[in-house]
């Protein structure tokens, strides 16, 4: 990717912990049963988030994006199976999160 270059994913939020105890094949359907309380799990938020999309498709974000993610997490009145949009862009020789909100 060169510099500026943007993207924007959607999908599942799940804590990374989480993440190693599901298999690929079973991302998509296991993240949308991941519950908000345990991702506000103080090891949880620490070990960071992927998101989840279509077709098992797991995007991991850099650290930027924890902070926000929680903020959002705490808001949501939904138990299980939050999804979020995140915008990254092109920062050195990786992607930095600009931007989260809910998908």
């Amino acid at each position: 990717m060169r510099k500026n270059e943007k993207e924007v994913l959607d999908g599942y939020v799940v804590d990374i912990i989480c993440l190693r105890r599901i298999s690929p094949s079973q991302y998509t359907k296991q993240a949308s049963e991941h519950s908000t309380a345990c991702a506000l799990m103080g090891h949880c938020v620490e070990s960071g988030y992927g998101l989840i999309g279509e077709n098992n498709e797991l995007k991991l974000l850099d650290p930027k994006a924890t902070p926000r993610i929680v903020a959002l997490l705490k808001q949501t009145d939904k138990d299980k199976g939050v999804r979020l949009r995140v915008e990254r862009e092109q920062n050195d020789q990786e992607m930095t999160t600009t931007k989260v909100s809910f998908a």
